[in-house]
């Protein structure tokens, strides 16, 4: 695994069962207005996403936790990923404890070096419901990065609604253009 090249303590590894149940702790405390799947998950259904998914060379995803010493602090992974196509979708969880402490935004760099140096895709692509308290992270990023965006309308039903998202895609090549 590479390691991290900042002055924190960062260090990027594989998940174990123990640390994919914290994360489903994690998940599991975020508002149902920000989740893809609108309920809870129980202990069971992420150890059987554990061994079919994360245990298993043939699947579509791929996940690696960002660690400060030896506290997991965010879960990061490529899902739906489509290898004849070359892309995949971000997946990106950060401990509470360590929100707005710069830390989803280094994982989100690493995650892009892992798809696309080691992963060897072309295009990783993310979506934000606009009711996520989450939306100015992404634009912040995306902002930076110069990515293009799209509003997709009525991706989220949630509590007798249905709300827009935003959707990007980070390119290998542009991004290459972007930072020379």
């Amino acid at each position: 695994m590479k390691e991290l090249k900042t002055k924190m303590n960062l260090k990027l590894n594989s998940l174990n069962l123990d640390s994919f149940q914290e994360v489903r702790k994690w998940r599991n405390s975020l508002s149902q207005n920000i989740l893809r799947t609108p309920f809870y998950l129980t202990e069971e259904m992420q150890a059987e996403f554990y061994k079919t998914s994360i245990c298993n060379r043939n699947s579509n995803c791929r996940f690696w936790g960002l660690y400060l010493e030896n506290i997991l602090i965010a879960c990061i992974g490529l899902v739906n990923i489509e290898w004849e196509n070359r892309l995949g979708e971000i997946s990106l969880i950060v401990n509470p404890e360590y929100i707005k402490h710069g830390y989803g935004k280094t994982a989100f760099h690493e995650l892009l070096w892992q798809g696309f140096n080691v992963l060897n895709l072309e295009n990783i692509y993310g979506e934000c419901y606009l009711c996520s308290p989450h939306v100015g992270f992404w634009r912040k990023i995306i902002n930076e990065m110069n990515i293009l965006t799209n509003i997709l309308p009525n991706r989220k039903y949630y509590n007798g609604k249905y709300y827009d998202s935003l959707y990007f895609n980070f390119n290998r090549i542009n991004l290459l253009i972007h930072t020379q």
